[in-house]
C-alpha cells in the first residue's frame, strides 16, 4: 500500500512537471522559429506573409519585438489603423527592470514610429441630413455597421477609397464613395431620402383608469367574498388538500444525481486501477532494464560494450515509459471521476436534506391546524374541548 501511495504521488509531481516544461520549451521554440520566418518576410517584402508568421508567434510568445515588426508590415500594406493600433500596445507596455535590451529597443522604436504614422493618419466624419432619422438608421462604412456614437465625430480611417451608406426601415441614402490620401482630414454628408410611409404613432386609451364598467366593479367587489370563503375553507376539505401537493410532490426526488455520482465513483475508481497496474508495470520493467544493464556492465568490465543488450536495455526503458505515461492518465482520470462524484454526491444530499426538512415543517404545520373535537365529562357536568 506503502509503494502504491508513492507511486501515485511520483506520477501527480511528474505529470506537473513534464507539461509545465516540455509545453513551454516546445512553444518557445516554434514561436522563435515563427518570429524569424516572419522577420524574412518582412525583409523580402512579402507582408502579409509576415504578419501571418509574427502574430503566431506572438501568440505562443509574448515579445514586443514581434508587435513592432507586426506594425511595420501593417504601415507598409496602407493598413494605417491597425499599425496604430500595434505601436500603442507596445508603448504602453510596462517592461519590467531587468526586461531584455531587445524589448526595451523595440519600445523605443515604436514610440519613434508612431509619431511619424500618426501624421500620416486620414480622418473621415460622416454627417446625415435631410429625412428624419429613424431610431435604427444603420450607417455603413465599406460594407460594415457603425456604432451611432462613432456619426458626427472623426474616425481614424485607412488611405484608399471607402464607401458609404445610410439605411432604415422608410428612410435610405445613396451610396457615397470617397478618396482619401494620407493625413487628409474629410467630411462625407448622407442625405437622406424617404422611402415609405412611416408607422403610426401609438395613441394612448383615453379611458380613464378610475372608471369601471358596472360588471367589473361587481366582479372586484365579490372578490374579497371569495378570498375569504377561500381562506376560511377547512384544511380537510377537498378544497383545501390541492394546497399539500406541492410539498408532497417535492419530497420524491429523482434519484438522477444519486446514479450519476455512482457512475463516476465507478469509472473513477476503476480508471485509477488501471493507472496504479500501469504503474508497477513500469516500476517493474524498469527494474528489469536495470538489472540487464548491471549484468552488461559485470561482463564488459564496468562498461556495457555488448550491442545486443544496449538494445534491449533502451526496448525496456522505452516500454517502462510508456506504461508510465498509461498509468499516470489512469491515476488522473481516476482523480477526476472520483472527485466529480464526491461533488455529485454531496449536492443530491444536501438537496434531499432540504426536501426533508421542508416537507415536515409542512405537516407538522398541517396536524396543528386540522379541527378537532373531543368531549370532557366532569361532576355534574358535560363539555366539550378542541380547536376548530
Amino acid at each position: 500500500m506503502r509503494r502504491i501511495s508513492c507511486l501515485v504521488l511520483g506520477g501527480w509531481v511528474f505529470i506537473a512537471a513534464h507539461s509545465a516544461f516540455a509545453q513551454t520549451d516546445l512553444e518557445r521554440a516554434t514561436a522563435r522559429d515563427a518570429a524569424n520566418n516572419g522577420r524574412a518576410a518582412f525583409d523580402a517584402g512579402k507582408y502579409e506573409k509576415a504578419i501571418d508568421y509574427l502574430s503566431r508567434a506572438e501568440q505562443l510568445v509574448h515579445s514586443p519585438t514581434h508587435l513592432l515588426f507586426m506594425a511595420r508590415a501593417q504601415a507598409k500594406l496602407g493598413r494605417l489603423v491597425a499599425a496604430h493600433e500595434t505601436y500603442l500596445k507596445i508603448t504602453r507596455e510596462t517592461l519590467a527592470p531587468n526586461a531584455p535590451k531587445a524589448f526595451v529597443s523595440a519600445q523605443d522604436a515604436a514610440e519613434q514610429e508612431q509619431e511619424a504614422l500618426d501624421a500620416r493618419l486620414p480622418s473621415v466624419t460622416v454627417a446625415l441630413q435631410g429625412a428624419t432619422t429613424a431610431p435604427d438608421t444603420v450607417v455603413q462604412m465599406d460594407g460594415t455597421a457603425l456604432p451611432a456614437a462613432m456619426i458626427g465625430i472623426p474616425l481614424p480611417a485607412d488611405p484608399g477609397e471607402h464607401v458609404f451608406k445610410a439605411t432604415g426601415p422608410w428612410i435610405a441614402s445613396d451610396p457615397v464613395t470617397i478618396k482619401l490620401a494620407e493625413a487628409a482630414k474629410q467630411t462625407v454628408t448622407l442625405k437622406l431620402r424617404s422611402t415609405g410611409t412611416p408607422p403610426p404613432a401609438v395613441v394612448a386609451n383615453p379611458t380613464p383608469t378610475n372608471a369601471q364598467p358596472a360588471g367589473t366593479a361587481a366582479q372586484n367587489a365579490a372578490a374579497p367574498a371569495a378570498a375569504a370563503t377561500a381562506t376560511a375553507a377547512p384544511a380537510g376539505s377537498p378544497d383545501a388538500a390541492p394546497a399539500t401537493e406541492p410539498t408532497r410532490a417535492s419530497s420524491g426526488r429523482s434519484p438522477a444525481l444519486l446514479i450519476t455520482s455512482i457512475a463516476f465513483f465507478t469509472l473513477g475508481a476503476a480508471s485509477a486501477g488501471v493507472g496504479t497496474y500501469y504503474m508497477l508495470k513500469s516500476s517493474d520493467t524498469r527494474d528489469d532494464a536495470n538489472a540487464l544493464n548491471d549484468k552488461c556492465n559485470v561482463l564488459g568490465g564496468g562498461s556495457c560494450m555488448d550491442l545486443d543488450m544496449q538494445d534491449q536495455i533502451r526496448a525496456l526503458d522505452n516500454e517502462a515509459k510508456h506504461k508510465q505515461k498509461l498509468g499516470i492518465v489512469g491515476l488522473v482520470g481516476g482523480g477526476v471521476g472520483v472527485l466529480t462524484g464526491l461533488t455529485l454526491l454531496i449536492v443530491d444530499v444536501s438537496a434531499r436534506s432540504q426536501a426533508r426538512s421542508a416537507a415536515g415543517q409542512s405537516n407538522r404545520f398541517a396536524s396543528q391546524s386540522t379541527p378537532h373535537v373531543m368531549p370532557v365529562f366532569g361532576l355534574q357536568s358535560v363539555g366539550v374541548v378542541g380547536t376548530f
